[in-house]
């Protein structure tokens, strides 16, 4: 077991890496699997959309017990769950026959939601203070991490393996993933909860919704998340309807995206750590904001490129900064309830706008993009309530005889 923050970081980044590739892979390539069970470009569009909201319709109502349940028993076995549901998710769509099972699949990858929550709650409880920032962001690296190698890798293998092959690879990744979080990880030496898992759950709820910063927070969270899901969701689609040979060109967009996005989290973890996440929270919102309009109005491919590119700071600053918002304003006993929550707002938001977005993607691929800025531009607003609903807690706090 593992017990050094540093390795501990290492090994949540790894595996997460893994999984975020398995995922990246699913939201880049769904438009050319789908072409193989026959569907029109604005049918492809539409179900794009419609799979991403269903997988998300079984994972929002279940975020809430996965913290409760963890805090109770254990983490490991929540965070295992996760990985070896991907597994069996993503070798059921390397076999899907048909819609149904591709549904199906999909349907199974919403079981396997909240495990990164436990897993930074636990980075949490056992990293220093002064380091929390840094620590989160490692941990959040994997995702732009994988976005940047996920894409142009399996660009240059679907000429081999097919998309089908790509799920197949994935579903070993995923099960490698579970294989070193069973031999590695541990468990922070935390009091278990006495509490029923529904009452935990409960009463984690209506800690978040009477206390304004993490209400706040878990507004920006909503939406962040439901721009970034349309985003990811329709980018793809987006650059299948400006070229012809779609495939190279979504692996070189998406992983210089990639690229950028690791590169901005761990530098601004170390931001965030130095300036303070409330103050570089509107200004990044702001930006995903501008940039997300000219994602859906772009008129060609090397416009498109620009404005992604351009998108991947913000949205590579947003997890850090509210990761690291709630280990500051929280004590030590409340992370992992608190934490575990956080994919409720996100799940919500990730089945609710691509829902919507898929409502409104027959205008085309723009129209759903256009959403994901109008998000962002709701979310910097959320950033005025959320910097002085924190500033009157953090003093609070530091009043005189408050421990």
């Amino acid at each position: 077991m593992l017990r050094d923050w540093r390795s501990l970081a290492a090994l949540f980044f790894l595996t997460s890496t893994l999984e975020s590739m398995a995922m990246g892979h699913l939201s880049a390539f769904t438009p050319l699997y789908l072409r193989e069970f026959g569907l029109q470009p604005e049918e492809i569009a539409r179900l794009t959309g419609l799979l991403a909201a269903l997988m998300m319709g079984v994972a929002f109502p279940l975020a809430p017990l996965w913290g409760a349940i963890a805090e109770r028993y254990a983490r490991k076995p929540v965070v295992l769950r996760s990985q070896l549901v991907e597994a069996v998710a993503f070798t059921l769509l390397a076999v899907a026959p048909d819609l149904t099972w591709v549904v199906i699949s999909r349907l199974l990858l919403g079981l396997s939601f909240g495990n990164v929550s436990v897993l930074i709650a636990t980075q949490t409880l056992l990293t220093p203070s002064p380091r929390l920032g840094s620590a989160i962001a490692t941990v959040q690296a994997a995702m732009p991490i994988a976005a940047s190698i996920g894409p142009p890798l399996g660009a240059a293998l679907l000429p081999q393996l097919g998309p089908r092959g790509l799920f197949l690879l994935d579903a070993v990744g995923c099960l490698t993933a579970a294989l070193l979080i069973a031999v590695f990880m541990p468990e922070p030496d935390t009091p278990r909860s006495s509490t029923h898992v529904l009452r935990a759950a409960g009463q984690t709820i209506a800690r978040v919704w009477h206390r304004p910063p993490l209400r706040w927070n878990f507004v920006a969270w909503f939406l962040t998340r439901g721009a970034l899901a349309v985003l990811s969701a329709y980018i793809p689609v987006q650059i299948v309807h400006l070229v012809e040979d779609p495939a190279p060109a979504i692996g070189l967009v998406l992983g210089v995206y990639g690229l950028i996005m690791a590169a901005a989290t761990w530098l601004g973890g170390m931001f965030v750590d130095r300036i303070g996440p409330t103050r570089l929270y509107r200004p990044a919102m702001m930006a995903g904001a501008l940039a997300g309009l000219g994602v859906a109005l772009a008129p060609s491919l090397p416009v498109l490129a620009v404005f992604v590119w351009l998108a991947a700071v913000p949205l590579a600053l947003t997890g850090t900064i509210l990761y690291t918002h709630l280990a500051r304003v929280l004590q030590p006993s409340e992370r992992t309830p608190v934490l575990s929550l956080t994919p409720f707002p996100r799940n919500t938001a990730m089945f609710a706008l691509p829902a919507l977005a898929s409502l409104i993607a027959g205008f085309g691929p723009g129209a759903a993009l256009l959403l994901a800025a109008i998000a962002y531009a709701g979310a910097a607003a959320v950033g005025w309530q959320l910097r002085a609903a924190s500033t009157v807690r953090l003093a609070e706090d530091d009043a005189p005889g408050r421990t």
